[in-house]
This record gives C-alpha cells, sequence and structure tokens, in this order.
C-alpha cells in the first residue's frame, strides 16, 4: 500500500491524506486516476476542485499516456463552452424570476444586455478555439471562475461579473 500511495504523491497537489483517500476510493494507480475522470476525482474528500485537471494530465503523462492531441483539447474546451453558455442561461432565469421588479430599470436592462453579449461571446469562442488552444483554455477557466461568482450575488453584481467573464472570453477571440 506505501507503495501506491508513493505513486500517487508524485502528482502535484496530492500529498498523503489525499493519496490515501485516492487509494480508498479504488483510485490507486495513475491509469486509474486518469480512468477516473474529473467526475470521479470531484467526488473525493478534501480534492481541491481547480487542480483536478492538473491531477488529471500529471497523472496521464506519468502513466505514459502522453499528451493528449489537439483534437481532444478542443472537445474539452468545447464542453466546457457548452457548460459555461448554460451557466449564462442559468443566471438569465434567476435574474428573470428573482429580480422581476428592478428588470425594468437601468441597472436591470444592463444586465439583460451583459447576458445577451455573454452568450454572444461564448458562440464567437466555440468558432475559433480550434487556432489557439492554450488561450482559450485560460480563458475559459477565467470565464467559469466569474460566473461561479455569481451564486449568491445581487443584481448590480451580476452585471458586473457577466462583464468581468466576457472580457476574458473576448481575449480568446481578439
Amino acid at each position: 500500500m506505501k507503495k501506491k500511495l508513493n505513486e500517487l504523491k508524485q502528482l502535484k497537489g496530492v500529498g498523503e491524506v489525499l493519496s490515501r483517500r485516492l487509494v480508498e476510493a479504488g483510485h490507486d494507480t495513475l491509469a486509474k486516476v486518469v480512468a477516473a475522470g474529473e467526475d470521479g476525482l470531484k467526488k473525493i474528500q478534501g480534492i481541491n476542485q481547480k487542480m483536478v485537471a492538473g491531477i488529471l494530465e500529471q497523472a496521464g503523462q506519468l502513466a505514459g499516456e502522453g499528451q493528449p492531441s489537439k483534437a481532444q483539447k478542443v472537445q474539452v474546451l468545447k464542453r466546457q463552452a457548452a457548460s459555461l453558455k448554460e451557466k449564462v442561461q442559468g443566471v438569465a432565469l434567476r435574474v428573470r424570476e428573482g429580480f422581476q421588479d428592478e428588470l425594468s430599470g437601468k441597472t436591470g436592462k444592463k444586465v439583460e444586455k451583459q447576458i445577451i453579449k455573454s452568450i454572444a461571446s461564448l458562440e464567437k469562442v466555440e468558432g475559433t478555439m480550434e487556432t489557439n488552444v492554450k488561450k482559450a483554455g485560460k480563458g475559459l477557466a477565467k470565464a467559469e471562475k466569474n460566473l461561479s461568482l455569481l451564486a449568491a450575488a445581487g443584481l448590480a453584481d451580476i452585471g458586473k461579473g457577466l462583464k468581468k467573464a466576457r472580457k476574458s472570453l473576448k481575449k480568446i477571440y481578439s
């Protein structure tokens, strides 16, 4: 067991406790960590959600699978962009339901405009992400971070958050 723990501790962000939890969950080799994927790793208690992709990439490299091809990276980014689009649409629904009275005001109109612009930006990103995969990955991650902060925000803060997310998306295709 100690050998398995040491093998997993080679991954950046995985220490004694997390390696033990991975082994207990049945992910006792680097190949099994890769096979678990993001969904499997996110279920592990105490794992840093932001580091899951990096852990998977490292495990793949150490397991001998090498780097994923550009086409595979683009597919992952397309799924991430689709997920972001769903999040923006979820924010739009939440705004319509939770701030119905305020939507007719100046702030409400600005937020609606930011929602429309954000969706348009995501569509542009989907069309151009093949040209610069690394830049697209960084921009989508930053946009996702900005959108995740909007869960308990007020109407004005939602508008600001959407604007920040859109700004990071804009860097991808500009």
